[in-house]
């Protein structure tokens, strides 16, 4: 299986909709694994992934496992043929409810997954009280394109 090149993982990671399922380890070490959307940012540091970012509620699973313990694995893939994937592993933070911080991420994820129309509404839906941004730093990543390909 062929591994994709630094400008694959991000085309990939940025083509579409695909969701990113993301594991976190839960206080008896064992996992936990949620389907998140995310975005991210390169803007910084045009010769790497950058970093990926979500929301979510401090009080969901994800940010109290990645509050107590912050490695992460993340596995986002494409169900079509010839199939590929990108398996990240990294390590998670959680930042302060900051509204306005929290809104612009939360509208940038939205615009990605349902389109710049309803962006904003769900952007200002999901950056309320409680609401925090998680960045991950990827340490590791995995990437191989066209598994099924017979070349």
């Amino acid at each position: 299986m062929p591994e994709m090149s630094k400008t694959q993982i991000r085309r990939f990671l940025n083509k579409g909709t695909f969701t990113g399922k993301l594991a976190t380890v839960k206080k008896d070490g064992s996992s936990h694994v949620v389907p998140i959307w995310f975005v991210l940012d390169y803007r910084n540091n045009e010769d790497d992934l950058g970093n990926m970012y979500f929301t979510t509620f401090i009080g969901s699973v994800k940010a109290e496992n990645i509050q107590r313990d912050n490695r992460i694995s993340m596995c986002i893939d494409d169900q079509t043929p010839p199939f590929s994937f990108v398996t990240i592993h990294g390590t998670a933070k959680l930042y302060p409810y900051k509204q306005k911080e929290v809104l612009k991420w939360a509208t940038r994820i939205a615009e990605r997954y349902i389109g710049k129309k309803d962006s904003k509404a769900y952007g200002e839906r999901n950056s309320g009280e409680g609401a925090v941004l998680v960045r991950i730093k990827p340490t590791k990543i995995i990437a191989e394109k066209d598994i099924t390909a017979w070349e």
